[in-house]
C-alpha cells in the first residue's frame, strides 16, 4: 500500500486539484490562505505529492466544510468548485447526509439514499457543464467506532451508490472506507478514528496515500 510510484501520477505542470467535502475534508483549512490546507488528508497528499514530485507545480486547494451534506455542497457548488476552475474535482461527502437521521440539528435533517444519489448528480452534472476534465469520487467512511453499527451498515448503501455514479460519469473511484476498515480490523490498538468519525493521523494518513495510489497510471 505504502509503495508509491510518483513516476505514474497523471498530473501536469499547472494542474489545479480541488478537494470537496465536509469536516473529514476541512480539518482546520484556512480560509484565507488556499496554501495551507488544515492538517488531514489534504495534507498528506500536498506534503508527499511536494516531496515525491517536486519537479511539479500543482495547486492544491482544500474547501471541504466541516457539518456540510449534499445540500450545502449544493449551495456552495459554484463559488467554491466551479469557479476555481479545477483541472482535477475530488470528492467525498455522505457522513452527515447519514448521520443526521439521529436526529436535526441546526435546521439539517437526514438525507435518505434517493434524495443523496439526486443531490450528487446535481453536484456532477454541473462539473461535467462546466468543463471539469477529471472527477475522482471517494467513499464516505465511518460514523462511529462500531463497524457494524446501523449507521455504518447504512452506509454501505451510499458507498455503493457512489461506486455506481463513478462508473456513470466515468469518474474514478478510491474506496478509503474498505482501506480504514482493513486497518481498523488488523490493528485495532491504534486509535485511527478518535470519536469513530474524524481520522487520526494514522487514519488521514491512510486516505491519503490510498487517494495517490489509486490516481498511479490514470492518464
Amino acid at each position: 500500500m505504502y509503495n508509491l510510484e510518483p513516476a505514474k501520477l497523471p498530473f501536469k505542470n499547472g494542474d489545479r486539484i480541488v478537494f470537496q467535502g465536509d469536516s473529514i475534508t476541512d480539518v482546520g483549512r484556512n480560509r484565507q490562505d488556499d496554501s495551507l490546507p488544515g492538517g488531514g488528508y489534504v495534507a498528506v497528499i500536498k506534503g508527499l505529492l511536494t516531496a515525491l514530485r517536486p519537479d511539479l507545480q500543482i495547486e492544491i486547494i482544500n474547501r471541504g466544510c466541516g457539518g456540510n451534506r449534499t445540500p450545502e455542497l449544493i449551495a456552495r457548488w459554484d463559488e467554491d468548485c466551479i469557479n476555481l476552475h479545477p483541472t482535477w474535482l475530488s470528492l467525498m461527502i455522505g457522513v452527515n447526509d447519514v448521520w443526521r437521521i439521529r436526529g436535526s440539528a441546526s435546521g439539517q435533517v437526514h438525507i435518505p439514499l434517493p434524495h443523496y444519489i439526486s443531490n450528487m448528480r446535481q453536484l456532477l452534472d454541473r462539473a461535467v457543464e462546466s468543463g471539469i476534465p477529471n472527477l475522482i469520487l471517494m467513499s464516505p467512511t465511518f460514523i462511529d467506532k462500531n463497524l457494524n453499527s446501523d449507521l455504518n451498515l447504512m452506509l454501505i448503501d451510499y458507498n455503493e451508490a457512489v461506486k455506481q455514479l463513478a462508473q456513470e460519469y466515468n469518474a474514478i473511484y478510491i474506496n478509503v472506507r474498505d482501506k480504514l476498515k482493513e486497518a481498523i480490523t488488523q490493528h485495532p490498538e491504534v486509535n485511527w478514528l478518535p470519536d469513530g468519525c474524524h481520522p487520526g493521523v494514522a487514519g488521514h494518513t491512510i486516505i491519503g496515500v490510498t487517494w495517490l495510489k489509486a490516481l498511479e497510471g490514470v492518464r
